[in-house]
């Protein structure tokens, strides 16, 4: 129940006897092959679960954009990461992300160019599937390369496990992470959809230019788009029906981090402090937790516009700097209907009063809107 599906494990195994695959519940964990493990215990030293990970809080906290207009027209908050992948590539070094491949699988790979990096452009509310990035990562470093490597924290503290060894070479940036659902749920969800309009999707979107939205393209058409909470998989992974078992009892959500940088919406700015510019488009909270973190930001500063803000605010403003995400009520429903039926039957089924409710909302939205126009204009006979 503790696993992060981090691949750590898989990582260090020396015999490569082990696997990721998906259980009965769809989640991805750890399988060893007993005909080729020789009980060296490389696997569980690795484990992040089974070492005290060093946390750090934060020293400064800023808030910040990218100075490309298209990257921050795109971005889900304020494209902080772009910044980062590019400034790691001037400086002769590589950088780890997450993105989608034609099958719409989500791993974490490897970038050595600034349209490589931009690949990874986007937030994607799914678990990526970290593969033997560690390794690859390891291999980097030690051939004296630096390294930008962005994931969740347990995806961070994974690799930090596997390492054993802080590298002055390596700049790990976690996000502000709610909890990450399968990619089997997600696969699922898009393959009914694709049934539904008879069209095959080669991306998805579900912030940027339709912001909190479902969105699926093929060859950059865009051939389906659902709001938020009209969507059973994005409904549901907003209101913490289906994440892994360990996001619920999260040790990284909390206002001490994992990484040398912490990245994600700053909800709640201009709270505490007014803002001395006007606020267009999304904005990035960063927070340096190390001081290798905040050289590295500082070295960035030429692609963002930054202003430190109090860490107050931006710890205030976001929940998951304070606890972990809390289980939905139908939690267990939903497991075991997944069990019997499958992703769709019971996300449908588990969302249904939420996603009813919020039509509701909006069906009594609208009415007003128009009773507010109607008593607007016969106030305007009246005087006349």
């Amino acid at each position: 129940s503790k696993c992060t599906g981090c691949c750590a494990c898989m990582n260090s195994c020396p015999k490569d006897c082990i696997s990721m695959e998906y259980d009965e519940y769809g989640i991805l964990r750890p399988v060893v092959d007993n005909t080729k493990c020789v009980n060296c215990g490389a696997c569980q030293k690795s484990c992040p679960v089974n070492n005290e990970m060093e946390l750090r809080r934060p020293q400064k906290a800023y808030a910040g954009w990218n100075l490309d207009d298209d990257i921050h027209k795109t971005s889900a908050s304020g494209g902080a990461a772009i910044a980062f992948y590019e400034t790691m590539i001037e400086q002769g070094g590589v950088c780890f992300g997450t993105k989608f491949d034609k099958d719409l699988n989500l791993n974490i790979q490897m970038a050595e160019s600034k349209a490589q990096a931009r690949q990874f452009h986007g937030s994607k509310y799914v678990q990526a599937y970290a593969g033997y990035s560690f390794k690859e990562t390891k291999k980097c470093l030690d051939s004296g390369k630096g390294v930008l490597y962005i994931g969740t924290p347990c995806q961070i503290a994974g690799l930090k496990s596997y390492l054993k060894k802080d590298y002055e070479k390596l700049i790990t940036v976690d996000l502000i992470c709610h909890g990450v659902p399968s990619l089997k749920y997600l696969k699922t969800h898009i393959d009914t959809i694709e049934k539904k309009i008879g069209q095959k999707a080669d991306n998805i979107t579900f912030r940027g230019e339709y912001s909190f939205e479902l969105a699926l393209y093929n060859t950059g058409k865009l051939i389906y788009r659902k709001y938020r909470f009209l969507d059973n998989y994005f409904t549901g992974f907003l209101n913490g029906l289906f994440y892994r078992p360990n996001c619920y009892n999260c040790p990284y959500a909390c206002d001490k981090r994992v990484s040398d940088i912490t990245i994600g919406d700053f909800w709640g700015l201009g709270r505490e402090k007014p803002c001395a510019y006007t606020l267009q488009g999304g904005v990035s909270v960063i927070l340096p937790n190390t001081e290798k973190g905040h050289a590295f930001l500082m070295s960035a500063k030429d692609k963002m516009f930054i202003d430190e803000r109090p860490l107050s605010e931006a710890i205030n403003g976001n929940a998951q700097l304070k606890h972990p995400s809390e289980k939905n009520d139908k939690y267990d429903v939903f497991k075991e209907l997944y069990v019997k039926n499958g992703f769709e039957k019971a996300a449908t089924k588990c969302t249904r009063k939420d996603i009813a409710e919020y039509k509701r909302s909006e069906n009594i939205s609208k009415i007003r809107g128009v009773a507010g126009k109607c008593k607007r204009g016969v106030k305007k006979l009246i005087k006349k």
